[in-house]
């Protein structure tokens, strides 16, 4: 196995730095998309079929979205092209690129039509079983859902070009399209409001429908934001331009480079993105079995629990995956399971505060984020179960995300794929468990999907031990972690006091904020009083503090 030249390795060296980037640009988006569900939540309400229909039908080429840009596809693409660049130039590497282009233009064609005719041809009721898959509004989601699949392509070509600029280490475009994307999504909400004007409440229905096929319309011009804003930085990293010659590489072997990828992106869109498959289905399955508003508020509560999850993990696992991926590749182990533990801890530092925060703060939140026009108390408190049971799920998905990578940068594709499988099995029946059976409403959905995290992080310990050993600070990396949870424990407590202090009102934004703020100000404090490595990384990185990082570029 040949070693990385240094050019492939120092494209890699900034990793902290790197990740402070992809999580600022991703807090922007997080913020511009939690206006714009804000936005659609007013309009539409909390008991709303069509807009359970169109965020059941977004579902689905959401999903492509995050196996492509966060998962699979990407991860799979960036393994061998940094194999390519080392192996070969990059010039060969660049070859390689356009080849994986066209290859997934037409795969992204083929799967988004072959969705589409499946969507249209499956029955309203499913066969011997009855169950009613669509909901009671069959009609709306499979029109939305035929609407909305396209963007399946432009997504699939954001992800080969975002992945392909992370290994020439250009990060900055890929984490700025979400921020596009959302802010015209907001743009297009309130084209549509203008569009349709307030109306009696016998034609409520059909004015909905006709907003949501409109936004339907407007999420393609996303889709395609997101390819336009990643062309500049083809050009800037060299992925533009012609080569006069396949250096060492015949179109042939290119050809079969292609297919390796796509080979090894189908097993680990189970591996690396279970939890984003889990959450589908649980979506899926939310808009037959809850009552109106329930897909909705399940939808609205997952986006809420998405932000520490995106702004931490999947970014940290962004920034930090081509750099393990060229270290796997180099036999480098003892530095791959140092950089893999050190993340973890990097992440769990900042999610397991905001897990808590979620579970305590998760009424007002919802109150303060949704609770305003058509969205009333009923949803908020429904959202509010929903979140709490979802905040469970933060720790272990960010870190199971993170370890599914590094057996892939290893070479194992197989065992992340063997425990998904079990995991979403689990899931689909926990689903028909809590709530057909114990009536748990949106609640059930969230504890699903929970228990299905938890449980892959416990399969995939062992795992990740037997690759890369088992390490000789284990004892203190606990403790540092369990001194983590006595500190978030600790410093919401007083947070939620000083809200439930100080707010006359659960809308009141000032007072959630007030008390996050004082959340933060004490996790921080308690943190640095504990001597916990990262509190004083993360003050030296805002400039408050002095000295040397402990542990490294991890």
């Amino acid at each position: 196995m040949s070693v990385p030249p240094p050019a492939t390795l120092s494209r890699h060296n900034q990793l902290l730095s790197r990740t402070l980037l992809v999580s600022s640009l991703t807090l922007l988006s997080r913020i511009a998309g939690f206006v714009r569900e804000s936005i659609a939540a007013s309009v539409f309400g909390h008991a709303s079929a069509i807009n359970d229909a169109f965020v059941t039908a977004w579902r689905v080429p959401n999903l492509f979205r995050g196996l492509l840009g966060e998962g699979a596809m990407t991860t799979s693409l960036q393994t061998a092209l940094t194999e390519e660049d080392a192996e070969r130039g990059e010039a060969a590497g660049r070859l390689l690129f356009w080849r994986l282009v066209r290859f997934v233009l037409i795969a992204s064609v083929v799967v988004t039509g072959s969705v589409m005719l499946l969507a249209w041809l499956l029955p309203d009721v499913m066969p011997v079983t009855g169950w009613q898959w669509l909901g009671d509004h069959p009609g709306p989601v499979r029109e939305l859902l035929l609407r909305m699949m396209p963007f399946v392509v432009f997504v699939a070509l954001a992800a080969v070009l975002g992945g392909a600029l992370q290994v020439r280490g250009h990060f900055a475009s890929t984490a700025l399209a979400p921020v596009l994307m959302n802010l015209w999504w907001i743009a297009a909400l309130f084209l549509v409001i203008a569009h349709h004007p307030v109306v009696e409440p016998a034609q409520e229905y059909e004015r909905q429908f006709d907003m949501a096929r409109e936004l339907a319309w407007y999420l393609l011009v996303a889709g395609g934001l997101l390819v336009i804003v990643q062309l500049p930085g083809l050009f800037k990293t060299g992925l533009c331009g012609r080569s006069t010659g396949t250096p060492g590489a015949p179109p042939s072997a290119l050809d079969a480079r292609v297919r390796a990828v796509w080979r090894g992106a189908l097993p680990l869109a189970f591996g690396a993105a279970v939890y984003q498959i889990n959450v589908m289905i649980g979506g899926l399955m939310a808009e037959g079995l809850l009552a109106d508003g329930g897909p909705s508020i399940l939808y609205y509560a997952t986006r809420l629990q998405q932000l520490p999850l995106s702004l931490v993990a999947v970014a940290a696992t962004s920034a930090v995956f081509p750099a393990m991926a060229t270290l796997g590749q180099a036999g480098q182990r003892e530095q791959l399971r140092r950089l893999h533990a050190d993340t973890q801890l990097a992440v769990v530092y900042v999610a397991l505060p905001a897990a808590v925060g979620l579970f305590v703060f998760a009424e007002p939140v919802m109150a303060v984020c949704f609770e305003h026009g058509a969205f009333g108390a009923e949803g908020v408190t429904r959202g509010a179960a929903a979140l709490r049971g979802l905040a469970v799920a933060v720790i272990p998905a960010g870190a199971v995300g993170l370890m599914a990578r590094c057996c892939y940068a290893v070479g194992d594709l197989r065992t992340p794929v063997r425990v998904s499988v079990w995991v979403l099995l689990l899931g689909i029946g926990l689903n028909w468990l809590f709530v057909p059976i114990m009536n748990l409403d949106v609640l059930g959905i969230a504890l699903s999907s929970a228990f299905g995290a938890w449980l892959n992080l416990a399969l995939l310990l062992p795992v990740i031990q037997r690759h890369l050993g088992t390490s000789t600070r284990l004892r203190e990396r606990l403790w540092r972690v369990a001194r983590m949870l006595l500190c978030a424990l600790t410093s919401v407590g007083i947070g939620f006091w000083v809200w439930n202090f100080v707010a006359d009102d659960r809308r009141s934004a000032l007072s959630l904020t007030l008390g996050i703020g004082v959340a933060i100000g004490a996790y921080a404090l308690l943190t640095t009083l504990a001597g916990l490595p990262e509190a004083r990384q993360a003050l030296q990185r805002i400039g408050l503090s002095r000295g040397r990082t402990a542990g490294g570029s991890g």
